[in-house]
């Protein structure tokens, strides 16, 4: 276990951030859960930026590939869900 030092204003914005994944996943979320869901949310972010210029390539109306990237992006917070309800555990 590492101590880290933050201000006090990036430890309200982390509290408010691990409030809402508490209500979101009705679980009692730790400050390493939340930073590690912040982590894998920029991450996947990064990776849905290097794939936006695949659009041009997908054969299916722009619906479609809205939808398909919202069912995956459903999949990721359940499994999100899990690794945070596991770390607790």
């Amino acid at each position: 276990m590492t101590t880290i030092q933050i201000d006090e204003e990036t430890k309200r914005k982390l509290l408010e951030i691990s409030g809402r994944l508490q209500i979101q996943f009705k679980k009692n979320i730790t400050f390493n859960d939340t930073i590690q869901y912040l982590i894998d949310s920029h991450e996947k972010q990064r990776v849905l930026k290097d794939l936006i210029p695949l659009f041009g390539f997908l054969r299916t109306e722009g619906r479609e590939a809205r939808q398909l990237l919202t069912d995956l992006r459903k999949k990721e917070e359940e499994r999100l869900g899990r690794l945070a309800g596991k770390s607790r555990g």
